[in-house]
């Protein structure tokens, strides 16, 4: 059973210099039980995929198109009080740490 499905989620932000694509129809699934991790280089968008999913967006950031499921309810849609409920409950980011020498 698919717990989140991400398709085709894009997101920009506004800058000085005009508008900047961070995301460009990323999408996986996750399934029930299952952990996932990012993985990628400096700047490959892995932390704005889940400030995007968890609606944590800074202010010139906006989902500008695609969606993301969790548990039937559409991330991109869902009001700041639902995505408040969901957060730490059913879903969380866990941030890199560096390791000390």
């Amino acid at each position: 059973m698919t717990v989140l499905q991400v398709e085709d989620l894009s997101v920009e932000f506004r800058t000085r210099g005009g508008i900047v694509r961070a995301l460009d129809r990323i999408g996986f699934a996750v399934g029930a039980g299952e952990t996932m991790a990012l993985v990628g280089e400096s700047g490959s968008g892995k932390s704005v995929t889940a400030y995007a999913l968890l609606g944590l967006l800074d202010d010139a950031g906006k989902i500008t198109g695609g969606r993301a499921v969790l548990e039937g309810v559409d991330l991109a849609a869902a009001s700041p009080g639902q995505l408040a409920r969901i957060r730490g409950k059913r879903a969380a980011m866990i941030f890199q740490t560096r390791a000390r020498p």
